[in-house]
């Protein structure tokens, strides 16, 4: 496959993640690109690592997004609408290559025509925490192949600009507008492909409120794209509501003693008891939350999309 490839790069304050991404980008093999990066107001140098990037290459091109108008899925529309390669790929600005022959791998598939999303594997970075190394270990699984479900992660992800054109990703969801984009895809018979090799470290650096936002977030996205693509009927959904505590008590459960028993075979960092316990509270918390209240819409940029890091 020879097609143009495009790499949206969405940041905000990702100086130093960029200072490792960028030359992991310039040392692919696969030569055919262009990296756009989007930016929501960054102040630590971001802009500057970015200029200095855009100076050294004419394949770089940088645009902004109002802090107070950013999504998710708006912030990528923009990326999207500036790209001229056939294939655009979503790369957060904390997700590494971890090989030289990433793009050639995240771009191999779309050799078949059916195929309309690539994505590819996300592996935890050693300072990711150890509860949200197991989550990661347990999305990004399995060997190559056209996926069924349709579960995919912007992070590292593929898409046909065409089809992009045709579809867009929702700009009002406060997540999983990479989902609620492959259910659209899969609705007007694309596939949907899932990449082992085309590999990522993914490094998530977050304090437990954050998490717990990040997950109360994406339920709240999960229940307009439920309503949306009818996945359940009404009736259905009231109980599944109605239920979320007991299905959230039983996950944290789950995941914390999943996490017991895993975490002496690894070298992550926090893997001790009251981390594993925190991570798993603030997931599951939020995750309730996301399901059963609405958030003060005036209060949901601070939370959602601005959070504080570690």
């Amino acid at each position: 496959m020879n097609k143009k490839v495009s790499i949206v790069v969405r940041c905000l304050n990702e100086n130093e993640n960029l200072q490792v991404l960028i030359p992991l980008i310039l040392k692919q093999t696969y030569k055919d690109f262009e990296i756009i990066f989007v930016d929501s107001g960054s102040t630590d140098g971001t802009l500057n690592t970015i200029k200095n990037c855009l100076n050294n290459s004419n394949n770089v091109q940088l645009t902004h997004i109002k802090k107070e108008e950013f999504t998710f899925g708006k912030s990528l529309n923009i990326g999207f609408s500036k790209a001229s390669g056939e294939i655009v790929i979503s790369l957060s600005a904390h997700c590494f290559p971890t090989s030289e022959e990433w793009l050639k791998n995240i771009t191999q598939p779309f050799s078949n025509s059916n195929i309309g999303i690539v994505f590819g594997k996300q592996s935890p970075h050693e300072n990711t925490r150890f509860s949200e190394a197991s989550v990661q270990k347990k999305w990004f699984s399995g060997e190559s192949m056209v996926r069924e479900d349709i579960f995919l992660n912007n992070g590292n992800a593929a898409y046909r600009k065409s089809l992009w054109e045709e579809i867009k990703f929702d700009e009002i969801l406060t997540g999983l507008e990479d989902i609620n984009f492959g259910l659209y895809a899969k609705s007007k018979g694309w596939k949907l492909y899932y990449s082992n090799e085309s590999d990522v470290q993914h490094l998530h650096k977050e304090n437990y409120k954050t998490i717990r936002n990040r997950y109360r977030r994406e339920s709240e996205a999960l229940k307009v794209i439920f309503d949306e693509h009818k996945i359940y009927s009404s009736k259905y959904n009231l109980k599944l509501y109605n239920s979320t505590l007991i299905a959230c008590i039983q996950g944290f459960f789950r995941g914390m003693f999943y996490d017991i028993r895993k975490r002496k075979y690894s070298k992550l960092p926090f893997k001790n008891l009251t981390d594993i316990l925190k991570y798993r509270y603030n997931q599951f918390y939020g995750t309730y939350n996301g399901f059963n209240k609405t958030i003060d819409k005036n209060k949901m940029t601070e939370l959602y999309f601005y959070p504080p890091k570690i």
